[in-house]
């Protein structure tokens, strides 16, 4: 090994160069001279040691950024190490950060961790060239191969007395640097093949990172995976080509209310379907490889008869079908998901019933204390005096309130689909009749409130089967064989009095008593005139934003009309003729000539009266105005702030009305 010394130059050779003497070229390999020219002028080869060093931070920073490295890495080392052991060497790993090579661990015997540590090259020093001059390290990284330097050859003197074996390590998906392995000895002890240990050491690392990094991915496609599966609102099976279940998520088993492992089990022992010809269809498709497509189909389970969405596909593997997916998804949950989407939702709360009169705030009372019963809800009263807006405040103060609201007004559909709109219908039960077949609104409104407005037009034989329904909470479509449990709360309304319909034989006794748990006689307006004030400028502000009009007060005249009307059509009608006096307002103010014929011809001499009793128009403007201010502020129990905002005018504003005299 002594005798390869000729091929390398000897300290004379270097000090020549770095004196700037007449030097044999031809004796220096020309990797190492043109390094030792790069370095010529920019770094001191008489330098004892390397001062730049990452401070302690910093040093853990890289080591956190390079820990995947590390963790590979440190195992090769120190098999590598255990086989040279005592014989004078250390087997270091660097990073390598853009131009910067930072020393991260270095293993080895004590006398040469000694030396290493005197010339500063601690974890967390630059060995960069433009620092340390010529090195193995530096050089490996440069050329991009394997590389060893010796002795003579370090372009720093306090690195000539060992050598150097590097090799780069590289990022196996991007192929750029993030490493070096380096085995360093004196001279005398290395082995020519000390290069090619630590190119086998670096090949044995770029393997393992890529092992790694390909089960790491793995580890996270298959989290995300059943993160998805897990977390999916339908139902997932995975069935082998012998339908037996191979993959099964949380939903699924919730959907079949089946606690067990149901893993290697035939699906059809655990399917019991409701009909023979859905069981054909479903074994039918795995014989043909067909999916099926959203098939709405009868599941027995522990928890009773479901009404399930079955949709299937074929599990293709290398180009062959190797079974199905099974998709389920529970009707309810469809329909809770088309009602909240398409509008079939309630959208009135308790805050917003108006009114302050004592028969009014009872009917309030009472609807809040029954709203978050099971109780069924008979809403009594004239047409127009708010008996929808009424169901849905008590949907929407019930713990129902996230699930569907469905009204339905059963004088307004035609008496032969009245059964089909509350039943539903299976496909080819009638002339007509939807492919697939069509949920009926007691299907849609399950887990929610079902509104039956005008229920006292119902007929007979509907009456019949509602009255089944009631009792026995299921429900059969039209044409079909099999009922489906609905979890339905009833809420009914009538203008009729349904105790004289029953005595007229208009009416079925059992079902009245059956929807007359808790009844509610909602009052006309005209006998809460009192109220008409406070709708006046809560219809007057709704109406007015909705039609982008500024409505700034109403004359003396329109507001004693309004207050003295019957409004037989109740608080419909009386918003009703607000919203055609606005439309037809040319200003802000809402005058008496804008309203109906029929209302300025009954108020007109009592309007004349007044003014004589009054004496002063202004006045009585006056007086209209504070009773509106303190119907609000009673309103909001006592709140100026909130009386304020709902009046739309400002707080100083409302504070200089109340003080007029």
């Amino acid at each position: 090994m002594h005798g390869q010394l000729k091929n390398f130059p000897n300290n004379e050779l270097w000090k020549r160069f770095i004196e700037n003497n007449l030097v044999d070229t031809s004796a220096i390999r020309p990797e190492i001279l043109a390094s030792w020219q790069r370095c010529k002028g920019k770094v001191d080869p008489y330098k004892r040691k390397n001062s730049t060093v990452l401070c302690e931070k910093s040093l853990e920073d890289l080591r956190k950024k390079t820990l995947a490295l590390k963790v590979i890495a440190l195992p090769v080392m120190e098999k590598i190490y255990s086989f040279v052991r005592g014989s004078g060497f250390l087997v270091s790993i660097a990073a390598v950060e853009g131009s910067n090579i930072y020393n991260l661990e270095s293993i080895g015997d004590e006398e040469i961790m000694q030396q290493i540590s005197e010339v500063n090259f601690v974890p967390g020093s630059n060995c960069s060239e433009e620092i340390m001059g010529t090195m193995a390290v530096n050089l490996a990284v440069y050329l991009n191969r394997p590389f060893q330097v010796f002795p003579n050859e370090n372009y720093c003197l306090s690195l000539q007395n060992g050598t150097t074996a590097a090799a780069p390590i590289h990022d196996p998906d991007t192929s750029k640097f993030i490493g070096v392995l380096v085995i360093v000895g004196k001279y005398k002890n290395v082995h020519p093949h000390t290069l090619g240990i630590a190119v086998a050491a670096v090949d044995s690392i770029e393997k393992q990172l890529t092992t790694s990094r390909l089960r790491i991915k793995t580890e996270i496609d298959n989290y995300y995976t059943t993160q998805i599966l897990e977390n999916s609102q339908s139902g997932q099976i995975a069935l082998d080509k012998n339908m037996t279940v191979t993959r099964i998520n949380r939903r699924a088993y919730e959907i079949l209310g089946i606690k067990e492992n149901l893993v290697n089990k035939n699906i059809m022992s655990i399917f019991s379907i409701g009909h023979i010809k859905q069981q054909h269809k479903l074994v039918d498709s795995f014989k043909t490889n067909i999916d099926i497509v959203d098939e709405s189909i009868h599941l027995n389970t522990l928890s009773g008869i479901k009404r399930i969405m079955l949709s299937t596909h074929n599990l293709i593997i290398a180009g062959r079908v190797e079974g199905k997916i099974f998709k389920l998804q529970e009707m309810s949950h469809i329909n809770d998901i088309v009602m909240r989407n398409f509008g079939n939702y309630a959208k009135v709360t308790f805050n917003d019933l108006i009114g302050q009169d004592n028969n009014f705030l009872n009917c309030i009372k009472t609807a809040n204390q029954v709203s978050d019963t099971v109780s069924t809800v008979l809403l009594v009263g004239e047409t127009g005096t708010g008996k929808d807006l009424f169901a849905q405040a008590i949907h929407n103060a019930s713990r129902r309130s996230h699930k569907p609201y469905i009204a339905i007004n059963c004088a307004a559909i035609p008496r032969e689909l009245l059964s089909s709109e509350l039943f539903g219908y299976e496909e080819g039960s009638f002339t007509g009749a939807r492919k697939g077949g069509n949920p009926g609104k007691f299907e849609l409104a399950d887990g929610g409130t079902l509104f039956l407005d005008e229920i006292g037009d119902m007929p007979l034989d509907m009456q019949t089967a509602l009255l089944r329904i009631l009792e026995e909470k299921t429900v059969t479509r039209l044409g079909g064989k099999v009922s489906s449990p609905v979890d339905v709360r009833i809420i009914g309304a009538t203008n009729m009095d349904l105790a004289k319909e029953v005595e007229k034989g208009h009416f079925r006794k059992d079902l009245y008593y059956r929807l007359n748990v808790i009844r509610i006689n909602i009052p006309p307006l005209r006998e809460r005139k009192g109220d008409i004030p406070l709708l006046l400028n809560h219809l007057i502000q709704k109406i007015s934003g909705q039609l982008g009009k500024s409505i700034e007060k109403v004359s003396y005249d329109f507001a004693l009309a309004c207050s003295t009307n019957d409004w037989p059509g109740n608080v419909r009608e009386l918003q009703n003729t607000i919203e055609m006096c606005i439309i037809l307002a040319k200003g802000s103010i809402l005058v008496h000539d804008l309203l109906p014929e029929h209302i300025r011809i009954k108020t007109r001499g009592m309007q004349e009266n007044q003014i004589n009793d009054e004496k002063n128009l202004k006045s009585y403007g006056k007086n209209i105005e504070q009773s509106i201010l303190h119907t609000v502020i009673s309103k909001c129990d006592g709140n100026k702030t909130l009386a304020a905002k709902e009046l739309g005018i400002s707080r100083t504003t409302l504070y200089r009305k109340m003080n007029v005299r």
